[in-house]
């Protein structure tokens, strides 16, 4: 046990990395908070566990972020753990992105873990600590083609995730960043059910990393446990890669 009843609140957790998250943060001695995007949803973090608190949450909305917030606080008293995990990939070029692309691809994936992290970090400081993990991409330290909004967002947060740590490094909250590269999940089953070639595209995509194949959504999960664990207790600021070895290449 990782944990001793710290409060961890995970988004994004419909499917994926986030559900597995939630899984884990528990497994490892929390109490968890995670937001799902429907009934059905709901239905299946509850096969985790009942005790988790599943939270309906558009975390590109301030006010639902502070509702959220209050409904944690009335169950569980606070947010001692955030894993900012919500997001969405939407291609374009460019020429392809325009200005509503642009702005629904920042709104969900940037705007959003800023929300997330102001929301909870009164409370961190109240308390006198607390761990921030913010999901980012591979792309956020690497370029990609058809990927600018995208590419952007997810850029912000590896930025954004360095100065939070600064500002709060000295006030016993730690924030980190996660870059995944190419993960077994619902986007990239969708994205590949798009291609003309599903079979070509994946291909093509395990090409991509040394290690040879795609990583699960539990690999990707279990190091934003261990970040926001006392065993990375020195670890702030960091933009961490779980890529296979795609970004040495």
């Amino acid at each position: 046990m990782k944990f001793s009843n710290e409060v961890a609140l995970v988004t994004g957790a419909s499917s994926g990395i986030g559900f597995e998250a939630a899984r884990l943060f528990l497994e490892a001695g929390c109490r968890v908070a995670a937001s799902v995007r429907n009934d059905e949803a709901e239905e299946k973090l509850r096969t985790i566990s009942p005790e988790i608190q599943a939270i309906r949450l558009d975390v590109s909305s301030e006010e639902q972020w502070d509702n959220a917030i209050s409904q944690i606080e009335e169950r569980f008293g606070g947010v001692d753990i955030l894993f900012n995990n919500a997001g969405v990939t939407l291609t374009g070029e460019l020429l392809e992105t325009d200005l509503e692309l642009w702005h629904k691809v920042i709104n969900i994936n940037l705007t959003s873990v800023f929300l997330g992290c102001r929301a909870v970090a009164r409370g961190m400081l109240d308390r006198g600590s607390g761990a921030i993990v913010n999901n980012a991409s591979i792309n956020a330290i690497r370029g990609n083609y058809g990927l600018v909004a995208y590419s952007a967002s997810k850029g912000g947060i590896a930025a954004m995730t360095r100065s939070i740590a600064l500002d709060y490094a000295g006030r016993n909250i730690r924030v980190n960043c996660l870059c995944p590269a190419t993960i077994d999940t619902r986007m990239v089953h969708e994205y590949l059910a798009a291609s003309e070639d599903p079979e070509a595209t994946l291909a093509a995509m395990v090409a991509k990393h040394p290690i040879g194949r795609i990583a699960n959504a539990e690999e990707v999960a279990s190091v934003a446990v261990f970040l926001a664990s006392s065993d990375a207790s020195f670890i702030t600021g960091q933009t961490i890669p779980i890529d296979g070895g795609r970004s040495i290449r």
